[in-house]
């Protein structure tokens, strides 16, 4: 069974727990560290002041959806994590610095979040480790530099979760950073029970940042790959009922989604939400009407992932500017499917002795027509569509002669 998304009540439930729990551990652990009284209320001060700004970078990156993949309805989650960390770096201090494997939370905090969101909540805690062991200035501006390594390099994670280039680049650069801070404090003579904990300590950061990957791939990555494999099928309810209901509309959606899905894959965007605007920006119009429900309604009961919503508001909400790529790319589509099958109708249409003429209609140049007019109307502006993206579009739509010949023949 999919997991809901967690209502506001929850929401507020998990950041009260972040603040109550998160802060007497802080306490627990700076009383056993033996600092003075003063010097807790300072640091509870301190980290209180902290929290709150994650909470509010947290609260603001879901009101804006800048959130990674679904974390915007399930806060739960980074709650968790952070959590959990925060029980690290009040443990931390009991070892030597060489030992703390402490980057690989800063990307389990990123995942969960966002990368803003993620670092200033490691910055926290990376603080407190710090500030409890009293640690030179130079051990917290070498994990903290880490750990935004870690975080920066996994911000997006391709549709094939290919994890081998960052993975192998942080560990690099974290192997180095240990070296050096090995060679620095000790002036050039390692010891030996200090560079095996410093080998330990990359061999840890490796083993949990493997497992942070692969719990983010099965509880977010997987589970919304499950959401659009089940609503891009051609045999989905809401889609298929159109395929005896509106034949017109089924066939718009199936090649719009098409050349939605082409567009994606070849300019590196994402695959699944154009494919699935494709296939419903029209659709779920209808539904709309036919059901007296809004297009968040619909989209709810049918499970549809957050960008696969903003898409298709973006798409049919004209006060609602079009800002993403995959949006653009249904819209190009869209017009140049509605255009090409306007025009095949004409054609059909025409008495049989006109087949000369219909012969002589190039689609390639009615397509590359379309996409320019588009272009050049501004409509485009205000979306995230780089010009290197336009030049992709018209070499995509002049390309496709053949699909343009099937379409004619269907």
């Amino acid at each position: 069974m999919k997991k809901k998304e967690e209502a506001r009540w929850q929401k507020v439930l998990m950041v009260t727990l972040m603040f109550v729990l998160g802060i007497s551990s802080v306490g627990a652990a700076a009383y056993l560290y033996g600092k003075s009284f003063r010097d807790i209320f300072m640091l509870l001060l301190i980290v209180a002041a902290c929290l709150g700004a994650v909470v509010f970078s947290m609260v603001q990156s879901s009101v804006f959806g800048t959130l990674h993949y679904d974390n915007g309805g399930h806060y739960a989650r980074f709650v968790f994590f952070f959590l959990a960390s925060t029980v690290v770096a009040c443990l931390l201090p009991t070892l030597e610095t060489e030992g703390w494997a402490v980057p690989s939370l800063a990307l389990a905090l990123a995942l969960f979040s966002n990368t803003v969101t993620g670092i200033l909540a490691y910055a926290v805690l990376l603080g407190i480790c710090v500030y409890l062991a009293s640690a030179d200035i130079l051990v917290f501006l070498l994990y903290f530099f880490m750990g935004m390594i870690f975080a920066v390099l996994f911000e997006k994670l391709d549709e094939d979760y290919k994890t081998g280039g960052p993975m192998f680049t942080a560990m690099l650069l974290y192997a180095v950073g240990m070296a050096a801070k090995l060679v620095f404090e000790s002036r050039g003579v390692v010891l030996e029970d200090k560079l095996a904990i410093a080998v330990i300590n990359v061999f840890i950061t490796f083993i949990i940042m493997l497992a942070v990957l692969k719990f983010y791939c099965a509880a977010v990555i997987d589970r919304e790959k499950g959401k659009y494999l089940m609503i891009n099928d051609q045999e989905y309810k809401m889609l298929a009922k159109y395929k005896e209901a509106d034949r017109q509309l089924y066939y718009n959606a199936i090649h719009t989604a098409y050349f939605a899905e082409k567009t994606a894959r070849l300019l590196h965007m994402d695959v699944d939400v154009a494919k699935n605007g494709g296939y419903y920006h029209r659709i779920i119009v209808s539904e709309c009407k036919a059901q007296g429900k809004s297009l968040e309604e619909i989209c709810k009961e049918n499970k549809f992932p957050p960008k696969a919503v903003q898409l298709l508001q973006e798409y049919n909400y004209k006060s609602q500017p079009m800002k993403m790529r995959e949006t653009v790319a249904v819209y190009i589509a869209d017009c140049v499917v509605s255009a090409i099958m306007y025009l095949i109708g004409k054609d059909k249409a025409k008495e049989d002795g006109k087949e000369d003429e219909k012969a002589q209609t190039d689609y390639a140049k009615v397509a590359l027509g379309v996409v320019r007019r588009k272009i050049n109307s501004g409509i485009l502006n205000s979306s995230d569509i780089s010009l290197s993206d336009l030049g992709g579009l018209e070499k995509i739509y002049t390309g496709e002669k053949l699909y343009y010949d099937f379409l004619r023949r269907e």
